[in-house]
């Protein structure tokens, strides 16, 4: 499928062409949204709310009928989408993506040298995870959102929805519109701070020490903890070595012993052999005579091939 962030920008004059209205549709409740589905509903509401001709005329029916039209032009899925079912996804990225934003804009407060972007955002998913207690699933649609003026701003004033909408907000003179990203939230990001968030600000700016004795301290820990599984791994290879060693030890002695046990018969044998060619035959009968001659040439037999 096609990146979603390459899809062209539409005006109202290039919009893509009229379609059934989806606010006529009954459907059920779909498939789960893909990642692909993620990005391109991303990028209608995007590409809507920028639209720098029509973002102040059009109202929210009119904002969230076109984003719809977007969605479904460009969707290669054999999903079928509902403006109740977009809507309700964009809730969902909307809510999940500014909570995140928040986690962000707090490990960014830490400056921290010699830390990559990478690392920022593996810690603020962990800080995500233990305020919110569920992990954050929704990177690839943060990626798209977070140079958006509101996720931009890291001055603690994020709002719920993400990005600013025609409802909202008026992109470029600031004037007002009456149409709506179907969330219900005002955000002028000019508008001036309030008690409440002015409260809110001092707040997060205390906590942020917290926040960072808090990560610190979890680092320390999860280095600690690789430390001692190290050493633990270190003494079990040591263990197996010497289990090795001893191992070893009993098989050459075994061997050893096996060597003696047939050195010892070996010698019987010759003692043996030797008793039988030495025996004086001159004063037995003429059977017994006979056995020994036998044995004697049969060892003599022996040692020639041998020889």
């Amino acid at each position: 499928m096609e990146s979603c962030r390459d899809l062209p920008y539409y005006t109202v004059s290039d919009s893509p062409p009229e379609v059934e209205n989806a606010s006529s549709t009954k459907g059920k409740r779909g498939a789960n949204f893909s990642v692909e589905e993620d990005q391109l509903l991303v990028s209608a509401w995007l590409n809507t709310s920028v639209d720098p001709v029509s973002s102040n005329e059009q109202t929210q029916a009119t904002f969230r009928q076109k984003v719809w039209e977007y969605f479904t032009q460009y969707n290669k899925s054999c999903n079928t989408r509902t403006i109740t079912s977009l809507l309700s996804r964009w809730g969902l990225i909307s809510e999940r993506t500014n909570k995140f934003a928040g986690c962000m804009t707090k490990v960014n407060a830490l400056h921290k040298s010699g830390i990559t972007e990478q690392d920022q955002i593996i810690n603020a998913k962990a800080l995500f995870l233990e305020i919110h207690k569920k992990p954050f699933l929704l990177e690839h649609c943060w990626l798209m959102l977070k140079d958006q003026p509101k996720f931009a701003n890291l001055n603690g004033r994020l709002r719920a929805s993400v990005p600013p909408t025609p409802e909202s907000t008026s992109i470029g003179e600031g004037g007002e519109g009456d149409c709506g990203s179907g969330l219900g939230d005002g955000c002028n990001l000019e508008r001036p701070i309030g008690k409440k968030a002015e409260k809110t600000n001092r707040k997060n700016k205390a906590t942020g020490k917290d926040v960072g004795e808090y990560l610190t301290k979890k680092m320390k820990f999860i280095d600690e903890v690789t430390r001692l599984e190290e050493e633990k791994m270190l003494i079990e290879r040591e263990k197996l070595t010497i289990e090795k060693e001893r191992s070893e030890e009993k098989l050459k002695i075994e061997k050893e012993k096996v060597m003696i046990e047939k050195k010892k018969f070996e010698m019987q044998y010759m003692l043996e052999e030797e008793r039988i060619m030495m025996k004086d035959t001159s004063g037995l009968t003429g059977t017994q005579k006979a056995f020994y001659e036998q044995l004697q040439e049969e060892i003599m037999a022996k040692r020639r091939s041998h020889n």
